[in-house]
């Protein structure tokens, strides 16, 4: 059960109140963010062990009505603010900085801060919509977990993660050689770039991670779509920061999540294989009876 710190509630009982509501927001990398609806910028300790933080009216924040329902249902919520490229920048959005960054939203006294909060809602951040003056972000209800599949269903491909607790493949230090850093030294396009140095064979950093340490685009990882033996990178998608081709990176070997040429030929792990590759298949299961003959 919800409980109200006794001094708010009694101001919010007067019904003459000076309420106002705020939304903090914690990337994945640490890095925190506050909006008010107050039209000003308030300090306040919600409680939650973040310590103080300044809430900011301005880039603006509406919030569209919460809608709490029964049960495990998810209610429908939007966070809607200013576009001035200054805190949600397209870069930012699109290289995966926001996703999954955690949110709470609460109510609290502008006129004494000391009062306490109403929590309200609390969760993650969903799909994000640009548009010319403003950005709309989906704010996820923490229940949305409980409409989520658990454990795993039968595949013939791995279902596994390259380096994870059921893959066991180490990608760092010995005898895992499969993290590399290196420095670009040609640019084809904003999505294809190269690092003549590399030795590695064609594919080796197929469907894996290729994040800039340096540049416009620092901090910034991305799947590889297509890994060439002369040291050339494809990504799945362009970069939205300048690529001049002198760029810092760190790159991860990839795996298809195939069997014989990933599990086996590339990381020598065929005992950890998190796949079922040589059961029947659908048609092999429902296809008629033949007699022997």
């Amino acid at each position: 059960m919800k409980t109200i710190p006794v001094n708010l509630a009694a101001h919010i009982a007067t019904k003459r109140t000076t309420l106002a509501t705020a939304l903090k927001v914690t990337r994945e990398d640490g890095t925190v963010y506050g909006w008010t609806t107050h039209d000003i910028n308030d300090p306040v300790d919600n409680g939650d062990g973040g310590g103080e933080v300044t809430y900011l009216a301005n880039p603006g924040l509406k919030v569209t009505a919460i809608q709490i329902a029964s049960g495990a249902a998810v209610g429908n919520l939007e966070l809607t603010t200013l576009h001035d490229g200054t805190v949600f920048t397209t870069g930012d959005i699109l290289g995966g900085k926001w996703r999954n960054a955690a949110f709470s939203i609460f109510r609290y006294n502008y006129d004494a801060l000391a009062d306490g909060v109403e929590w309200i809602l609390a969760g993650t951040l969903g799909e994000f919509s640009l548009r010319k003056n403003t950005v709309i972000i989906e704010l996820r209800d923490l229940r949305q977990y409980l409409q989520q599949t658990v454990g795993s269903a039968s595949s013939k491909t791995c279902r596994a993660r390259l380096g994870d607790s059921l893959c066991t493949v180490s990608l760092v230090g010995s005898p895992g050689f499969y993290t590399v850093t290196g420095t670009l030294d040609s640019v084809t396009s904003q999505q294809i770039f190269r690092d003549s140095t590399r030795t590695e064979a064609a594919d080796f950093f197929g469907e894996g991670t290729f994040e800039f340490t340096s540049g416009a685009n620092a901090g910034q990882k991305v799947r590889v779509k297509e890994y060439a033996a002369d040291g050339t990178f494809t990504l799945w998608g362009q970069m939205f920061g300048t690529v001049d081709g002198t760029e810092t990176y760190e790159a991860v070997a990839g795996c298809r999540k195939r069997i014989d040429e990933d599990c086996i030929a590339k990381f020598d792990n065929v005992l950890n294989f998190q796949g079922e590759p040589h059961r029947k298949g659908i048609d092999d299961l429902t296809k008629s009876p033949k007699a022997d003959v």
